[in-house]
């Protein structure tokens, strides 16, 4: 036992290194970056230009749950267009039914640690999550505390390294909220500890506005995988190359 718990205070230590490693070099958005996100609108005629070319990809659901999370400020109304494409695809997709994502991270993350228990007992099978922005964040840490109802969690754009800090609104909602965004950091690295070990993906891209891509990258956990497209932060729920990508890591389980 006693080897046991040395073993165990090693493998905390170890992670506790992995997660203090410099982020100086973080690129992190300001709010003069914040009207480049009207480009958006292009990435959403370009998705629209080519739906013919979605309209013939394989249809790889099985009517496997997948719900779907918002950003901040945002609500299920945005994400439609995404859950009409995963269902023509055949899967049950679902919104979160939580109304507004109004940044309450630990009110917000009870109700969907709650929604996922819901889904699952439904079918007794795990669930998929796909979460944009600040909603895909929730969704990882949802997922974290239910890895056995959980099959696979997709993030686009999410600050999953840092939160809030190395986004362009990190003041405003450091203010909103009465909170010190070093000691938040140092709070979601902690939840590191405890690893997500199901398949998460993290859709990311260089051009996003409002999120660091440096911190939509997950370096830590076992079975990550991070993928690059070219996209602004709001065109993420409205790109063709997401959307594909969406279809190819869902359809791959």
């Amino acid at each position: 036992m006693k080897n046991a718990k040395i073993e165990l205070r090693e493998l905390r230590t170890e992670r506790e290194m992995n997660t203090n490693h410099d982020r100086s070099h973080y690129q992190i958005p300001t709010k003069n970056n914040i009207p480049k996100e009207l480009f958006s609108i292009l990435e959403f005629a370009d998705l629209l230009r080519n739906s013919p070319k979605l309209l013939h990809l394989p249809k790889t659901g099985q009517c496997q749950t997948v719900m779907v999370l918002p950003g901040y400020g945002t609500n299920d109304i945005i994400m439609k267009p995404l859950r009409l494409y995963l269902k023509f695809l055949g899967y049950n997709a679902i919104g979160w039914d939580l109304g507004e994502n109004d940044g309450n991270v630990p009110v917000l993350l009870e109700k969907v640690k709650n929604r996922i228990q819901q889904e699952y007992q439904k079918s007794n099978q795990k669930i998929y999550l796909v979460g944009w922005s600040l909603g895909g964040y929730i969704a990882r840490e949802a997922a974290r505390e239910n890895q056995d109802k959980v099959f696979k969690v997709i993030t686009l754009g999410s600050p999953v390294i840092g939160g809030p800090k190395y986004t362009a609104i990190g003041d405003l909602y450091s203010k909103k909220f009465a909170i010190r965004l070093d000691e938040l950091e140092r709070e979601i690295d902690e939840r590191f500890q405890v690893p997500l070990e199901i398949p998460v993906v993290s859709i990311y891209s260089k051009k996003d506005n409002i999120v660091s891509w440096n911190s939509s990258q997950d370096i830590y956990s076992p079975n990550a995988t991070n993928l690059e497209v070219n996209s602004t932060h709001l065109g993420l729920v409205g790109n063709y190359e997401v959307y594909l990508l969406l279809a190819k890591e869902l359809g791959q389980g």
